[in-house]
């Protein structure tokens, strides 16, 4: 994290120069009076202090809010719900479609009216940042390095916003004037989209290749164009392309282009023995990746989590804090008190890795009573299922044992005939994010951007403008499969089948693959979005494996056990579901800025 001797300084300095965003950008104060101007801007220290603002204060932290939310940001989606079950968890509000109430609810950082201010915030401090510039006394280098961040931080926050309230008047200065017009006409999805890949250019213009450990938090020429590769596929994506009142352009082939010049920068980046300084990390040789993907989200092992991080924070989550007891570690023999309980839906989206294929594909290999074995190693990173071993202790899972009922189990507690709040209700619970030490400190990196989504970026692009996943263009490094093969195969899956080589199957492996991916990235509910496949049954409602433990094992369940998937709950989710309801002072502020529709 970037902190120094005037780290508190430049927080004062800058809450004097944006007192009107601790609301938002719609207020109309004036900014500080009396404010000594040269102490920030004709100092170079100060100055990069006040830029650095926007590093130490994201938008929200993930991971890190302590009990903010409960369980994990993909309870808010169809891939988990929170194991906490009371009226103000947002996985529970959002399940009843009342996603009005996240706007106020403080434990729902994706959607409340801090995150909207925050996000203005972040974006005056960066036009503040680029506006001044000509009274930065630094060195050359210096200055490009302040600008590059600017304009990163500019693009990132305006995707921020557009992925979950929409198209917004895009801001080159900050509002500054009590008396301004602020009534400003929001522009479409796709206009703000694009305004924002022109700052990715300019960010990537400026930033360097690489940056030392110590800068981790920093953006980089890479990360801009792993941005712009985000952005051009969100703005080509259906949510955006088909807006009514926008321009409905078709962006696909410069979103493939887009993450292909991302990849192809990557790959060329070497440091002083020729070594490259980006690729995936390995996958290591434990079936889960504890001993090598695992050092991508956890641990203190920066030669690898910074060659595929192109843009993200690190921190150390202690063993009894909020953040690591009562969202991620489940109670039981781990200890915890609350966590994620993934839907049995994403466990099944989890293919055999002999075949390569779906489990509902009859010739995949799987058995429904013995369904966690061969299954992609990323199930076994992801997942904490009946059997499973975390910490050295093996997960006890289910909800009744033959000739019992509903007698429940170590990690499964059972009262008044219903799962005890803070156990699963799914049978399983999210594995990401946990440490492998017990009673230890878990240092953890949380990507905003990872190389292997520009692949996957790459990968679906490609194969909707150019029709063939097996189709390489001249002008770029891969085709659609071969960007999806370099993610399958660090995780040690096999060819991928050839019977879903054409447009419309390739199509729905690709986004299967993210959602196997980057589960419990908050990646999913902003593809269910932009897809705009949220409505859909099979991508809203919660299921459950009813797990019941047998009196002895037979040929007919041979673990022991028996298998049951069954609905859990019905979400409710509608097209307006699609963006999330503006702050209500801010929608009501005149006839041009409106909310979005359906709120």
């Amino acid at each position: 994290m970037i902190m120094n001797r005037k780290y508190i300084l430049a927080i004062a300095v800058t809450m004097s120069l944006i007192v009107a965003c601790n609301s938002n950008y719609l207020d109309k104060m004036p900014e500080a009076e009396g404010l000594d101007f040269e102490t920030v801007f004709k100092d170079s220290t100060n100055y990069r202090d006040f830029v650095n603002y926007l590093i130490v204060n994201p938008h929200f932290l993930h991971l890190q809010n302590g009990t903010t939310p409960l369980g994990n940001w993909d309870d808010i989606s169809d891939n988990a719900i929170s194991t906490a079950t009371w009226g103000q968890v947002p996985s529970i509000i959002a399940a009843g479609g009342d996603y009005l109430s996240l706007r106020t609810e403080g434990n729902c950082c994706q959607a409340k009216n801090a995150t909207w201010n925050q996000i203005w915030t972040n974006i005056r401090v960066a036009n503040t940042g680029i506006q001044n510039i000509e009274y930065y006394p630094g060195s050359e280098s210096s200055k490009r390095e302040l600008l590059g961040r600017c304009y990163f931080f500019r693009a990132f926050y305006y995707m921020e916003l557009t992925r979950r309230w929409g198209g917004m008047p895009y801001f080159e200065e900050p509002i500054a004037e009590a008396t301004a017009n602020m009534d400003f006409p929001r522009l479409s999805m796709q206009d703000t989209y694009l305004r924002a890949v022109e700052d990715c250019d300019i960010a990537a213009s400026y930033l360097r290749n690489f940056v030392p450990p110590n800068e981790f938090q920093c953006p980089t020429r890479i990360g801009a164009l792993a941005l712009k590769s985000r952005i051009l596929l969100y703005a080509a994506s259906d949510l955006s392309r088909n807006e009514p009142g926008g321009p409905g352009l078709n962006l696909w082939e410069e979103a493939a282009i887009a993450s292909d010049e991302a990849l192809r920068a990557a790959e060329a980046v070497e440091d002083e023995n020729g070594e490259k300084m980006y690729g995936l990390v390995p996958w290591g040789a434990a079936l889960n990746g504890d001993d090598g993907y695992y050092n991508l989200f956890k641990d203190t092992q920066y030669t690898q989590y910074m060659k595929e991080i192109l843009h993200g924070r690190r921190a150390q989550i202690n063993w009894g804090a909020d953040a690591y007891i009562q969202c991620v570690r489940p109670p039981g023999n781990l200890e915890g008190r609350f966590a994620s309980a993934p839907n049995q839906l994403l466990v099944d989206c989890f293919e055999m890795q002999s075949t390569g294929l779906p489990i509902d594909d009859s010739s995949s290999g799987y058995e429904a009573q013995n369904p966690y074995v061969g299954r992609d190693p990323r199930f076994y990173h992801n997942i904490l299922y009946n059997g499973s071993v975390c910490m050295q202790r093996t997960m006890e899972i289910w909800q009744e044992e033959e000739g019992k009922g509903l007698v429940g189990s170590t990690d499964c507690k059972i009262a008044g005939g219903g799962v005890v709040m803070g156990y699963t209700q799914t049978g399983y619970y999210g594995r990401k994010w946990m440490g492998k030490i017990w009673n230890s400190a878990l240092p953890q990196q949380y990507s905003y951007i990872r190389l292997a989504e520009v692949y996957l970026n790459f990968a679906e692009a490609a194969n909707e403008v150019w029709g063939n996943p097996d189709v390489k263009d001249s002008r770029c490094l891969y085709s659609a499969l071969g960007a999806l093969e370099v993610v399958r195969h660090r995780a040690n899956m096999l060819e991928f089948p050839a019977k879903f080589l054409n447009q419309g199957d390739f199509r729905k492996r690709v986004r299967n693959e993210r959602r196997v991916e980057f589960c419990f990235e908050e990646h999913r509910l902003f593809d269910l979005r932009r897809w705009k496949i949220g409505t859909l049954d099979e991508n809203k409602d919660i299921w459950r494996m009813r797990i019941t433990k047998m009196a002895a094992s037979s040929a007919e369940y041979p673990t022991g056990f028996r298998f049951q998937p069954e609905l859990l709950k019905k979400r409710i989710y509608d097209d307006k579901h699609n963006l999330f309801a503006i702050k209500q002072n801010d929608a009501f502020v005149g006839v041009n800025f409106k909310q979005n529709p359906g709120w």
